[in-house]
């Protein structure tokens, strides 16, 4: 059937093909290897499970399909480390803080940061009031932790 197409074409799916490909190695390259993991084992559970399903079900909500996959990884531990690994803690932090655009138009944080949006929301008003010419915004910094293990007086 490709040889039935014009080669101009040819050439746009060829680069289409290259440029996801491209967006696809840069997504997976910014995330951490915990993520990356995660992201592997639900993938590939989900692509098994999608190939099991009976296609006369029709196609469950995303909510049932998270659980269906996760609950396939928990069975299968060996083969999907990353989904049935156990942490001693794991924890998000947020914070907001204010940004000002500079002169040379990159933005730099221009208060303290705190985890009340409320308050962050007040002191962008603040500051706006005080530098009417100015342009601000709120940012916000997520943080995650993992505790893998914890010390204890053995380890010494």
């Amino acid at each position: 059937m490709s040889a039935d197409l014009p080669e101009p074409l040819l050439a746009y799916f060829a680069e289409r093909e290259t440029q996801r490909a491209d967006r696809a190695a840069a997504f997976l390259d910014g995330l951490t290897e915990y993520e990356r993991h995660l992201v592997h084992d639900a993938a590939v559970m989900g692509y098994v499970q999608g190939l099991m399903r009976d296609q006369s079900e029709g196609v469950p909500k995303d909510s049932q399909i998270m659980a269906l996959v996760v609950d396939a990884c928990f069975a299968h531990p060996d083969k999907y480390p990353a989904v049935h690994a156990a942490f001693e803690e794991r924890r998000t932090e947020v914070e907001y803080f204010v940004e000002s655009r500079q002169p040379d138009g990159h933005w730099e944080q221009a208060s303290s940061s705190d985890p009340r949006i409320g308050f962050i929301v007040q002191h962008r008003s603040a500051l706006e009031g005080r530098f009417p010419e100015g342009e601000f915004r709120i940012a916000r910094r997520t943080t995650s932790v993992t505790v893998e293990a914890q010390r204890t007086a053995d380890d010494d």
